[in-house]
């Protein structure tokens, strides 16, 4: 099991859980809860790590803020409350998470839209259902082919492509058909035409990656070349105004204006995040700034990207797994089997002799290691 996440936070797997007998909402010490799995069932803890519904589903989900999650009892799909009552009744294949008042379900092998009610919006007719963006479309799959459905139900372009990404939350998409790329806006109206051999959607700078010839450039939302195609390989920009890109098979870091700002040296980089990048060099992962000035030279198989609370996740040479600080230095011992990066908890997961439990900040063990798996802490109220 190399993600302690997958299980629960796959968009169309989702887990659930069941509360006590007495059907009395629990007494949760914290506004995040998060599904774990032991003995091969279903519940949920708080972030103290407290059992606050007994493991007692086959399958279970996240909360979401609306205070639903998806739960399987006998075989069947349903929704419970925070009390964990099932509110919408066991009656489907599957049930996805709620996603912007919106949930997918399956039933003989087709999905279709509930809302919070369990009313069908849209009736199981679909190969497959994306969640709803916050802009009100979700991606839809007929047989091999995507197209996008509002939250009525109805099409707002035809099953026709043959990839479609979910709508970002500025209200554009991108799709393919025959090998070439475009972006749409809500209307289902190209605002960048499907030509481009590749592109990746509008950093927050207003510039998209595009592919043309084998190279890789950037243009503008008005389709403008900004950054001629010129590059073996790139990534979209980042919050720091700096892209990855490749020459000769060595990668560095330009800027908005196409100016190599850290030189081409490294096997594989990856995007920026929070001041940092891990860096690749002879099979070995590092840590450089964004002036280029290495934090940590290559020296580990594999390290995170940082997290929020300035941590990252590594495997040092005994396959063990730790977090490093922001100094690339040691900040909690590589002793456990997998871990994943501190997420939106003060809190990270790890996993020991195949159970999972938690980690703080200072790698005390708050939630024992004694569970089949855990899944992401999430509120079930809108804060």
């Amino acid at each position: 099991m190399k993600s302690l996440l997958r299980f629960f936070t796959s968009a169309f797997f989702c887990t659930i859980f069941l509360t006590g007998c007495s059907g009395q909402a629990p007494s949760i010490a914290t506004d995040r809860i998060a599904p774990v799995m032991l003995d091969g069932k279903c519940g949920y803890i708080d972030e103290t790590g407290t059992i606050v519904i007994k493991p007692q589903f086959e399958n279970c989900s996240s909360f979401c803020t609306n205070g639903l999650a998806s739960a399987c009892r006998d075989g069947k799909y349903g929704y419970i409350d925070t009390s964990g009552a099932f509110v919408i009744e066991p009656q489907f294949d599957f049930a996805s998470i709620f996603s912007n008042g919106y949930a997918a379900v399956c039933q003989d092998g087709l999905y279709g839209v509930i809302d919070e009610d369990g009313t069908y919006i849209a009736e199981p007719a679909y190969t497959g259902i994306q969640d709803f963006a916050s802009c009100g479309l979700a991606v839809v799959m007929q047989d091999t082919l995507y197209g996008y459905i509002d939250r009525f139900g109805h099409l707002i372009t035809e099953i026709q492509y043959d990839s479609a990404d979910p709508f970002t939350d500025d209200g554009y998409a991108l799709v393919s058909k025959n090998g070439v790329y475009g972006i749409i806006d809500t209307t289902g109206s190209f605002v960048i035409p499907m030509e481009y051999e590749y592109l990746e959607i509008f950093a927050d700078n207003g510039l998209a990656m595009v592919k043309v010839n084998g190279k890789y450039g950037f243009i503008d939302r008005q389709e403008q070349t900004v950054i001629d195609c010129l590059f073996d390989g790139a990534f979209s920009f980042a919050d720091n105004g700096l892209a990855a890109a490749a020459l000769d098979g060595k990668w560095g870091f330009i800027d908005e204006s196409g100016q190599m700002i850290i030189e081409p040296q490294y096997d594989l980089v990856y995007s920026f995040s929070n001041g940092r990048t891990i860096v690749k060099k002879d099979g070995l992962a590092g840590i450089i700034d964004e002036n280029g000035a290495e934090i940590l030279p290559p020296s580990y198989s594999y390290i995170s990207s940082y997290g929020d609370n300035g941590k990252a996740v590594f495997r040092a040479d005994n396959d063990k797994w730790g977090f490093l600080d922001e100094n690339g230095q040691i900040a909690i011992e590589p002793v456990y089997d997998y871990a994943a990066v501190f997420d939106s908890v003060p809190l990270a997961l790890v996993q020991k002799d195949g159970m999972c439990g938690a980690v703080d900040e200072n790698g005390d063990t708050v939630i024992d290691i004694v569970y089949q798996n855990i899944g992401i802490f999430t509120r079930y109220t809108e804060e």
